[in-house]
């Protein structure tokens, strides 16, 4: 699946012509409105992302395309275990904060924070979901497989109907309606939201 195989798409469903990467901004968004749904394996980053921490640095900048952290741990392979981030900020900010092997993190904003502070040089590996990137060349393959042509084509839809005023179109209603089931179907199993039952009482 290409960015060309969701254009040509895009033309047959809306009779819309577009130039050589003219849907690039709108696939784009698809990509990235899809992402957002769940944790897909298709868009997991493993052994990919090092960062480096050197004595008494708090925190080190995300990747720029980082979207949920899936797991951080040390070379050794050992974990860091997930820290409520005002109480690991407020540990860093004392007087005489503690020093040591990082055992546990926290995401604030863009960066992520150790407690302790590093007592010396740390390689932390990341393990994370990341956000698309922005499509530039529609000869290029997607980063989502080809399972994901449907959601991604009516994604699409979706994106360029709303930058041309489309957003109360009928057409519009029915296309996010066929994604959001789109989507359902390829949900993986722990990312479904279960229905709750609602009690029933007998008169």
């Amino acid at each position: 699946m290409t960015g060309a195989t969701i254009r040509a798409a895009l033309y047959s469903r809306l009779s819309v012509s577009l130039a050589l990467n003219g849907a690039n901004d709108y696939i784009t968004e698809a990509l990235r409105l899809i992402g957002g749904q769940a944790k897909w394996p298709d868009l997991h980053k493993t052994d990919s992302t090092t960062l480096a921490f050197t004595v008494g640095l708090k925190s080190k900048a995300l990747p720029a395309d980082f979207r949920i952290a899936d797991r951080l741990y040390r070379a050794d392979d050992s974990t860091l275990s997930v820290s409520d981030p005002d109480t690991v900020r407020a540990y860093q900010e004392v007087a005489n904060a503690v020093r040591g092997e990082p055992v546990s993190y926290a995401i604030i904003g863009g960066s992520v924070y150790l407690d302790p502070i590093p007592d010396a040089s740390y390689t932390i590996y990341l393990d994370y979901w990341y956000e698309p990137a922005t499509i530039s060349d529609e000869t290029a393959a997607l980063v989502l497989g080809n399972e994901f042509q449907e959601a991604v084509v009516l994604g699409t839809m979706i994106q360029y109907m709303k930058g041309i005023g489309f957003a109360t179109h009928p057409k519009m209603a029915e296309t996010k309606d066929d994604f959001a089931a789109e989507i359902e179907k390829l949900l993986p199993t722990e990312d479904l939201k279960p229905v709750m039952a609602k009690p029933f009482r007998y008169a």
